[in-house]
């Protein structure tokens, strides 16, 4: 008898086999023709475009850092100091939050983003995945935080993805967080563990808030809902990160299921926090 894992292996399997042949024979990223659907969502060329988080970056949260900031941080503490809390890439230990991140929740150890939200290939994917229920979108997505997250992604147990709210949910037919945390925990072969929170209230769109109202918003907006994560090194999963207002506050839900560790990757990483 086939376990329910096997079979919902091949019931995912069917619907991407569905959805290859219903895509349009065009890039999700650039909507030129692609001549070949076996290439999938995206072509060569928009996976070539999507732009890295390029180093010096905060080794805790993965936002860059100027050359101001680095010399501040020498003056103030030496220059072994300021060379500390920086990383060269994704595997990088953190010691110590810059400005970016310095209101996170304490619980929340590390952050890692594929690529910067440019106009272009990531944003339209990300509409493709969001708005427009292009699951198959997920997939280049998926490979792209892969990319970036190197060795710790290797050290992760599970992926949880933020959830949506439930009217959300309705709208959209779709939590463009679980579609990635799907695809990218088939990629490194980890659970992804959809049920560990749940959203306990609607909140407003975090579009046009500042890192203030977005943290008021998404106060208290989730709760642990799952069994225990004592001992587990989880991931948190989610399209784009702005300030990481959502993502601290699902992480301090989720620190109450007692996991080893806490981390975040998301697709896209906005431009200007805002």
């Amino acid at each position: 008898m086939r376990s329910a894992r096997s079979m919902l292996a091949a019931a995912r399997s069917r619907v991407l086999a569905v959805e290859a042949l219903a895509l349009p024979r065009a890039c999700l990223g650039c909507e030129r023709p692609m001549p070949d659907r076996r290439s999938g969502a995206c072509c060569e060329l928009c996976r070539h475009r999507l732009r890295s988080i390029a180093p010096p970056v905060c080794r805790r949260c993965g936002q860059p850092i100027d050359q101001w900031s680095l010399r501040l941080a020498a003056e103030a503490g030496g220059e072994a100091s300021g060379r500390a809390t920086l990383g060269r890439g994704a595997g990088a230990a953190g010691s110590g939050p810059c400005a970016f991140c310095r209101e996170w929740p304490k619980e929340l150890a590390w952050a890692v983003s594929g690529t910067w939200l440019d106009e272009g290939p990531a944003r339209n994917l990300v509409h493709a995945l969001k708005y427009g229920g292009w699951r198959i979108a997920a997939a280049p997505m998926a490979d792209c935080i892969r990319a970036a997250g190197g060795a710790r992604l290797g050290r992760i147990d599970a992926l949880v993805p933020v959830p949506l709210g439930a009217t959300r949910l309705r709208e959209r037919g779709h939590n463009q967080a679980a579609l990635l945390a799907r695809a990218l925990g088939a990629s490194l072969a980890v659970p992804v563990l959809e049920s560990a929170l749940r959203r306990t209230r609607e909140t407003r769109t975090q579009t046009r808030l500042g890192p203030d109202d977005r943290r008021r918003n998404v106060a208290g907006a989730f709760e642990a809902a799952g069994p225990s994560l004592t001992g587990l090194r989880v991931a948190l999963v989610d399209d784009v990160l702005t300030t990481g207002a959502t993502l601290g506050s699902a992480t301090t839900a989720l620190a109450r299921l007692e996991p080893a560790s806490v981390g975040a990757v998301t697709f896209a990483r906005a431009l200007v926090p805002a």
